[in-house]
C-alpha cells in the first residue's frame, strides 16, 4: 500500500512538473526577447523580415528614385519608444518630388559634392509605408556597415510597413532575420 502511495505522489508531481514546463515554455515563446525593425506586408500584417535593432540606433532607407532615377538615402533613428525619427535626406536632383530647400524650423539644406542634403530633421513617424520597387530593384537597409537588399527578402512591388517592434520567441522563429 505505501509503494502504490508513493507511485500516485510520484505521478502527481510528475505532472505537475510537467505542466509547470508546458506552462513556462508557452510563456517564454510569447514574451517579447528582441527589439527589430519589422517589414510586414501592410495588407496581412504578416512580418515578411525583420532586423535586429537597438534604441538610438541609426539606419539608412537607400533607393532610386522613380522619376530621375538617381540616388535618395534617408537616414533614421530608431527612439526609445519605438518610433521612428528621419533625421537627414540625402539626394542628387531638384527635380519632381524632391524638395528644393529645408522645411522645418531647425533643419539645414546643405549642397555638397553635387549632392543635396536635408540635415537636422526631426521628423518622428510610428511607422514608415513604402512599396518596394518593381521596375528599378533599388531598396537597402543599411544599419552597422552592413547593406541588405530589400529584394532578397521581400517580393518587389510589395507593399509594407517599417516598424520598430518587440518581437517574441515565436515571431523571430517564423520570420526572416535579414542579417543571418
Amino acid at each position: 500500500m505505501a509503494a502504490e502511495k508513493k507511485t500516485v505522489k510520484q505521478k502527481i508531481l510528475w505532472l505537475i512538473f510537467c505542466l509547470a514546463l508546458i506552462l513556462f515554455l508557452l510563456i517564454a515563446i510569447f514574451i517579447p526577447v528582441k527589439k527589430a525593425l519589422t517589414f510586414q506586408d501592410l495588407r496581412s500584417r504578416e512580418i515578411l523580415a525583420y532586423l535586429p535593432i537597438k534604441e538610438d540606433q541609426t539606419f539608412q532607407l537607400e533607393y532610386t528614385h522613380s522619376i530621375h532615377q538617381s540616388t535618395v538615402i534617408d537616414t533614421y533613428t530608431v527612439l526609445p519608444d519605438h518610433q521612428i525619427q528621419q533625421t537627414e535626406l540625402q539626394y542628387e536632383d531638384m527635380a519632381i518630388g524632391m524638395p528644393s530647400n529645408a522645411m522645418f524650423d531647425g533643419e539645414i539644406f546643405v549642397e555638397k559634392d553635387g549632392k543635396y542634403f536635408i540635415k537636422n530633421m526631426n521628423r518622428v513617424f510610428p511607422s514608415i509605408n513604402l512599396r518596394t520597387s518593381q521596375v528599378v530593384i533599388s531598396h537597402k537597409i543599411k544599419t552597422e556597415g552592413s547593406t541588405y537588399k530589400m529584394h532578397d527578402f521581400i517580393a518587389p512591388g510589395s507593399l509594407i510597413n517599417l516598424e520598430v517592434k518587440d518581437l517574441t520567441m515565436f515571431q523571430l522563429l517564423r520570420g526572416v532575420k535579414m542579417n543571418g
